[in-house]
């Protein structure tokens, strides 16, 4: 199948497997809101964002995977594929054994009461929580390996396909959970990372099944590999670091500061604005493979027009950014069948933030894909070791409230969107 049928088929189914996922999760969210009210739930994604750190900490190795295999792959080289699944599979398995340590170390010593700044939730509560979100997140990310085998045998459709079944999983015990017991956030814990690992097993048992010759066997394990995923994956890995703190402790800035309340609210308006990130990112992941395809092929005119078409996109999702902004609080109204006390900065902020994203990504899913993020890495670094203190001026000294927050994390990437783009142009430039 061509890269113009692969491309189409599984933009188009997975168009169709996350709009279906976020008509999920947009049921989900008031019913979990009615289940756990506005602190508990505050609390819960707080948690959430903290412990999913560990999915970003592979040392690089999910996306050096999606690379070399696809690499591999496109050679037919079926042993060499297997190889690197085994190997990412024992690596990332020794990772999770030590995050898991780590991570409970800091849940025993820390006082989490102050932590999230609240007392609806005992100490020993809040401990039980975080160990067992812990355990089963630290499992799910072992078996998450699946996303990158899919990717990079060009069926990307497959997984929003089982993103959409987890969601439906969620929905579901979610309704059982507001309907038939007592609010507990130990139960949502469970729900969560329980359902994870389900899909992600059945969707890995469903590709091995179809890839007999790529199921992974100890003996096909090399550390001359581990080196050579890592060594492409050193850069990604700093770039997750970095990530970490710019993307994930939001949360954590907030409720320490503001109280677990006011990350309902953040969380809220996040969800909402996603959206449009989701779908910017559905139309990149089928991209990974195909460029990388066409740049060992030397194939430089297709990934030109790509670009050059994904750009036009942007234009689109640059007007849905703007009107969703006008609506934000009459759709948010509707959605949860509630009033939240919104402040207009904090829908300016995010719809600014989405924006430069969207942008963004059109250039990174493409350098990337060709393991050029030298400059990309460096601009991450910068972005994370700024984001934390301008957050917490902003909030402190300015009174910006949340706002404040997703202000400073503007700030943070906003270099990536103004300095990726002229790289990739000098990188196509040289080629013609």
């Amino acid at each position: 199948m061509d890269r113009k049928k692969i491309l189409t088929k599984n933009i188009s189914l997975g168009v169709l497997y996350k709009f279906l996922s976020l008509i999920l999760v947009f049921t989900t969210i008031p019913n979990l809101l009615n289940y756990l009210e506005v602190e508990q739930y505050g609390i819960w994604v707080t948690i959430f964002s903290l412990i999913n750190i560990v999915l970003f900490i592979d040392g690089g190795i999910g996306n050096g995977l999606k690379t070399k295999l696809s690499e591999a792959i496109s050679l037919k080289d079926y042993k060499l594929a297997k190889t690197y699944i085994t190997t990412a599979y024992i690596s990332i398995g020794f990772i999770s054994i030590i995050l898991f340590l780590i991570g409970s170390l800091f849940i025993y010593f820390l006082k989490l009461q102050n932590v999230f700044n609240t007392d609806v939730l005992t100490e020993t509560e809040l401990k039980a929580i975080l160990y067992v979100t812990l355990f089963l997140v630290v499992t799910g990310f072992v078996l998450n390996l699946f996303k990158s085998f899919y990717y990079a045998n060009q069926q990307a459709s497959k997984v929003e396909l089982a993103m959409m079944l987890y969601q439906l999983i969620i929905l579901l015990t979610v309704f059982i959970l507001l309907n038939f017991f007592t609010r507990n956030l130990l139960y949502v814990a469970i729900l969560y990372g329980g359902s994870n690992i389900i899909i992600s097993l059945i969707f890995t048992l469903i590709f091995f099944k179809k890839n007999k010759k790529l199921i992974p066997a100890i003996t096909f394990f090399s550390k001359n590999r581990v080196k050579d995923l890592m060594g492409l994956s050193l850069g990604f890995f700093i770039i997750q670091l970095s990530m970490i703190v710019i993307y994930t402790t939001d949360s954590l800035i907030i409720t320490n500061l503001l109280g677990p309340a006011e990350v309902t609210n953040y969380d809220i308006v996040y969800k909402l604005f996603q959206v449009i990130i989701t779908i910017s990112v559905i139309a990149q992941d089928p991209f990974w493979a195909l460029y990388t395809d066409a740049f060992q092929k030397k194939d430089f005119d297709w990934i030109k027009k790509t670009i050059i078409r994904l750009n036009k996109l942007f234009v689109l999702f640059s007007f849905f950014i703007f009107i969703l902004y006008i609506i934000a609080e009459d759709v948010i109204k509707f959605w949860l069948q509630r009033d939240l006390l919104l402040e207009n900065s904090l829908l300016f902020y995010m719809s600014f933030f989405i924006l430069i994203r969207v942008y963004g990504i059109i250039y990174m899913s493409f350098l990337n894909a060709i393991g050029i993020i030298k400059l990309q890495m460096w601009l991450y670094v910068f972005g994370a070791l700024i984001n934390i203190p301008i957050s917490i001026f902003l909030v402190k000294y300015f009174n910006l409230g949340s706002s404040g927050v997703i202000l400073g994390t503007i700030v943070s990437i906003l270099g990536l969107s103004v300095f990726l783009p002229f790289q990739t142009y000098k990188i196509l430039k040289k080629q013609f």
